[in-house]
């Protein structure tokens, strides 16, 4: 895959440990899709950010990423995640879950994601122009950002 010379920067470690990891992730499915470069992008939206389905695995990566530096180089939404983040105790959530679940959605505000936790991006101020390419997750959001 053909890198920039900052992205290859990135990708050798020379901004963090965070954006290293991140650069690790999207450069290794860069390659299992035939990927010949990175394009750049003008916003983001995020899934995984459900405590239910990325787990204890996918909490130490977000604490990893926090802890090597990495941060947003654009807009970025969240998706919805695992509980309702005022009404959990009604709900009948476990404790455990909505601890480790509120600190799923802390980790990704540090890097400087929009803690939105919700399946529109495209409502506010996320809405891409026409030619923009995004990186957006969530069904009904691929629906309108490519029509």
């Amino acid at each position: 895959m053909d890198l920039t010379r900052e992205e290859e920067a990135i990708l050798n470690g020379e901004q963090g440990e965070g954006k290293q990891k991140a650069m690790e992730l999207v450069t290794a499915l860069g390659k299992i899709y035939g990927a010949d470069s990175l394009i750049d992008i003008t916003s983001a939206h995020l899934s995984g950010a459900s405590y239910k389905t990325i787990g204890d695995g996918g909490l130490k990566y977000l604490e990893d990423l926090v802890g090597g530096g990495a941060t947003v180089s654009v807009p970025s939404t969240l998706n919805p995640v695992g509980m309702d983040r005022d009404r959990w105790r009604e709900m009948h959530i476990p404790e455990e879950f909505a601890k480790k679940q509120l600190r799923i959605i802390d980790l990704y505000g540090q890097m400087g994601i929009k803690k939105t936790c919700s399946c529109t991006p495209y409502i506010g101020p996320n809405v891409p122009s026409m030619g923009d390419h995004v990186a957006w997750s969530e069904s009904s959001a691929l629906s309108f950002v490519n029509s």
